[in-house]
């Protein structure tokens, strides 16, 4: 399993696409911190101010990307080889279909957490870099569940693209289903959608000053819609994968 999730890793075409969109990512955030920074007449300095400014980056433009992208990557890593016939990241080595599926699964997980989220740090770190004392301030509080958030939300859209692509025909019929499912509601403004409870958490913002424990993104109600759909999920994914034959 080690070498499929290596190999997966380091696909060049998993990692350009990877890398441009986390630099798409880092457009719309700098622009929502430039337009911040543009109504907010004055220097920012510590947590109060910028804490709520460092998470609500995570805006509907980002998810809207997202919703585009997982699908994308996670279709190159199921579905593509698949629907080829040739599967490139198949060795002589005694690997289960369930490992290897599990390695693409985590392969695509990991790279779109590594990027987006490090993109995330840097944009924000470079457009206050006038103030590092702040910017500090900030990121010592508010960076480990910042992580968590984008670990329990990327898991999700994930679980939710991998599901939709092993289940689909074909590779454009995956690329949309996954882009419909992780998007449409969302559109749409349907009350019971999970990205209001991830809006949720971050919004409420000022429990981490007070203690990580008490941040809503640790919540029962936030873990409720993201991580336990996402397990549930991935056994789904895992079971109609080594179910399906490889054609």
């Amino acid at each position: 399993m080690k070498e499929v999730l290596r190999w997966e890793l380091r696909s060049p075409l998993n990692l350009a696409m990877t890398s441009g969109g986390a630099v798409l990512v880092g457009l719309v955030m700098k622009r929502y911190y430039m337009t911040w920074s543009t109504s907010s007449h004055g220097a920012p300095s510590g947590v109060e101010m910028l804490g709520s400014v460092f998470r609500d980056a995570f805006t509907g433009d980002v998810y809207l990307l997202l919703a585009l992208l997982v699908p994308f990557l996670v279709t190159l890593a199921v579905r593509l080889e698949r629907d080829e016939g040739v599967a490139l990241s198949v060795y002589s080595l005694p690997v289960s279909r369930v490992r290897i599926l599990l390695a693409k699964f985590l392969a695509a997980f990991l790279l779109l957490l590594i990027f987006v989220f490090s993109v995330h740090l840097l944009v924000f770190t470079l457009h206050f870099a006038a103030t590092p004392e702040a910017v500090a301030e900030v990121l010592k509080v508010q960076t480990i569940p910042m992580a968590f958030f984008y670990l329990s939300a990327l898991l999700f859209m994930v679980s939710v693209a991998a599901v939709v692509a092993i289940a689909s025909p074909n590779t454009y019929i995956s690329i949309f289903g996954g882009f419909v499912l992780l998007y449409l509601p969302e559109f749409v403004g349907a009350d019971w959608f999970w990205l209001l409870k991830w809006r949720d958490a971050l919004t409420n913002y000022k429990w981490a000053t007070i203690s990580l424990s008490m941040d809503p993104v640790f919540g029962r109600e936030f873990l409720r819609v993201t991580l336990l759909p996402a397990l549930i999920l991935v056994a789904i994914y895992l079971i109609i994968g080594n179910w399906r034959d490889v054609r």
